[in-house]
């Protein structure tokens, strides 16, 4: 009966790791537009495969300008991952470092003092980490 009672547990527990939900972090240094382009579609495939992942981008650099109301190339693309529930952040450092006023940021994005905080904190939680690229 133990036997059994160890084998059911680990039953039990194997299923729930098999569904746990994903969440991960994409950082996006680059103010190329490739780049940009491709991770939302990288976003996208992850969140049709699994649509329970949680899934943060954090935008710093010279990607900065992505989440800008009045720059930027994919503009309809980050509110399509937001509305899906991606959550956008848009780094401090790199707005100040810039000299860009945190007004010009999108409504959808919220910031963060350092991005690499940021990241590194998710990272601390459990959160998968991926660099946006080519």
């Amino acid at each position: 009966m133990k036997q059994f009672s160890l084998l059911v547990l680990l039953f039990l527990s194997l299923g729930a790791s098999l569904q746990a939900q994903h969440k991960i972090i994409w950082e996006v240094s680059s103010g190329d537009t490739s780049v940009q382009r491709m991770l939302y579609r990288q976003v996208n495939n992850v969140l049709n495969a699994a649509p329970d992942t949680k899934i943060e981008i954090v935008y710093h650099g010279l990607a900065i300008y992505a989440v800008l109301q009045d720059t930027g190339h994919y503009k309809n693309e980050l509110k399509a991952v937001q509305q899906r529930g991606v959550l956008i952040a848009a780094c401090a450092n790199s707005l100040r470092n810039r000299g860009i006023d945190p007004v010009r940021v999108m409504k959808e994005a919220f910031i963060v003092p350092v991005a690499i905080l940021e990241l590194v904190q998710k990272q601390e939680k459990g959160w998968s980490y991926i660099k946006a690229g080519n």
